[in-house]
């Protein structure tokens, strides 16, 4: 059906998960799906008055599972009650996919392919070039094929056709777009009071008991060592002088050359891939020994450290981080690109880290307990505050006269629209956001502000009413945004509603199904 578009052709992932957006679901594929422990059942639920099978529960929790990782957020994965959330949706993927087999929701291989033409556009037109890199990478990276892929497309089309029959009338009142936009869009004038942990620090006290248990309780922290050092031998491959002239194109070529000539000396100390697995692995020859052996230099650099570089070579980044990646099993690199070209390394002796006597860093020890206290104290402060203004404010009390109180003091700003605030100003940004969620003469809780690490009240003085130029624009993509959530909030409200229906419910203990691999 749809080799006609890959005969045509297999950027990348990232290019797919731009376009399709939140919208899409991905019904991954993958190795065959077995459970990760004893289930403490053989009901794997049932829908509609038909049973599910084990098969169609695991492929479901597993389809829920590829959609977290190809959105990329694959690191939420070992987050506590994160199984549990894949469970549930695979759960809710099912009753989906049911509903559009009883509504007869079917997608043609034309509508399919339609679609995924959209999908893989360059100037206008469908891409055969841009389709085939992206199916290379999907596969490469996630083992989904082509045929798998097509096949989530499909199970994406119905999703959606069943998700507009279902909510499409689900829409953001008008009334709420106008809240928004006067938060947004009206000026603010705000008063603010700063909390810094310098000045709170300046009068910390640190005890001798205090610095030796910290020096004690933390001698793996860096500033408490010497830096470890290396020493490595390296082979260079160096561009002449003419190349090292040439422009950027032509010498990254040059530079890509004398690559594969040194790609062939790195590869004589790896292990023979022909050789059998159950034969000796042969003994690399020495680093030193095989240069010379080929007619090459080889160089030993002093003991330097990975933030100095050997005497005798220009800084470079990329060499010493091929220096401090090398280990005792793993004693020669790959091939270093540098800018003079290029470099194979061997790790010739590592010095240790030490602990450095307390003496040594006594005064360092000192002075980050003085910064934490400040910090400690400093929060502490701000949240006093602001239980305490926030109290007076409730029975009526003027913010001003409040704070002066306190023997706070109050700075107010000029009138800032929220929306306008400068990207490039992250304390701007910081005010802006926090003016939009609060009321008028409502008070935030403390505002850390990274830019300086003070900490913030923030007041809301008065808010005015906003221009209306930008009204129709700030309407169109609040709507799309905020239409989207209210669906997804329908869309599991409708999936509770359905698994408590005669005839459907969901497996005991679905959450541990969530560790389906």
């Amino acid at each position: 059906m749809m080799k006609f578009l890959r005969s045509q052709s297999q950027s990348v992932l990232v290019l797919i998960l731009v376009v399709l957006g939140g919208s899409f679901i991905f019904y991954g594929t993958g190795n065959v799906l077995s459970p990760s422990g004893a289930r403490g059942s053989n009901d794997y639920g049932r829908i509609d008055g038909q049973d599910l099978s084990v098969a169609e529960l695991y492929q479901a929790v597993r389809n829920a599972r590829d959609e977290l990782i190809l959105s990329g957020q694959a690191e939420r994965l070992n987050q506590p009650g994160t199984r549990e959330e894949i469970a549930e949706e695979g759960w809710r993927q099912l009753l989906i996919q049911r509903e559009a087999d009883r509504l007869h929701v079917e997608i043609s291989d034309q509508e399919l392919a339609d679609y995924i033409r959209g999908l893989f556009q360059k100037d206008g037109a469908y891409s055969p070039d841009l389709y085939q890199k992206a199916m290379n990478n999907i596969e490469n990276a996630y083992h989904i094929t082509p045929d798998a892929f097509e096949a989530l497309m499909r199970g994406n089309l119905r999703a959606n056709a069943v998700r507009q029959a279902l909510f499409s009338t689900v829409r953001t009142p008008g009334k709420d777009v106008e809240t928004e936009y006067a938060k947004y869009y009206g000026p603010v004038q705000l008063s603010v009071i700063t909390f810094d942990p310098k000045t709170f620090a300046a009068s910390a006290q640190v005890t001798p008991e205090q610095i030796e248990a910290e020096y004690k309780a933390h001698p793996d922290n860096p500033a408490y060592r010497t830096p470890e050092k290396r020493k490595v031998d390296y082979v260079l491959f160096p561009l002449t002088a003419d190349q090292a002239k040439l422009p950027a194109k032509d010498k990254t070529a040059a530079i890509e050359a004398l690559g594969e000539k040194a790609l062939d000396f790195a590869l004589a100390f790896q292990p023979d891939p022909s050789a059998s697995t159950n034969s000796t692995p042969a003994t690399p020859p020495d680093f030193q020994t095989e240069a010379k052996k080929r007619g090459l230099t080889s160089i030993t650099t002093d003991f330097f450290t990975a933030e100095s570089s050997p005497a005798g070579l220009p800084p470079s980044p990329a060499f010493n981080s091929a220096a401090f990646s090398l280990s005792k099993d793993s004693p020669v690199s790959k091939v270093v690109a540098l800018d003079n070209g290029v470099a194979v390394l061997h790790l010739s002796e590592v010095q240790p880290s030490d602990l450095r006597p307390l003496d040594q860093v006594k005064a360092d020890i000192a002075k980050q307990l003085q910064q934490t206290q400040g910090d400690q104290a400093a929060q502490v402060a701000a949240q006093k505050a602001a239980a305490s203004l926030q109290a007076s404010l409730k029975t009526g009390s003027d913010f001003k006269a409040a704070a002066a109180a306190l023997k706070l003091t109050v700075q107010t700003l000029p009138s800032l629209v929220p929306a306008t605030a400068p990207r490039t100003d992250m304390k701007l940004q910081t005010l802006a956001y926090a003016s939009t969620g609060l009321e008028v003469n409502g008070l935030s809780g403390p505002v850390p502000l990274d830019t300086d690490n003070t900490i913030l009240l923030i007041h809301l003085d008065s808010r005015s009413l906003p221009d209306q130029a930008k009204y129709a624009e700030f309407d169109t993509h609040f709507r799309q945004a905020q239409d989207e959530r209210l669906r997804n909030v329908a869309y599991v409200d409708w999936a509770n509603w359905k698994s408590r229906q005669s005839g459907t419910h969901k497996p005991p203990d679905l959450g541990q199904y969530g560790g389906v691999e």
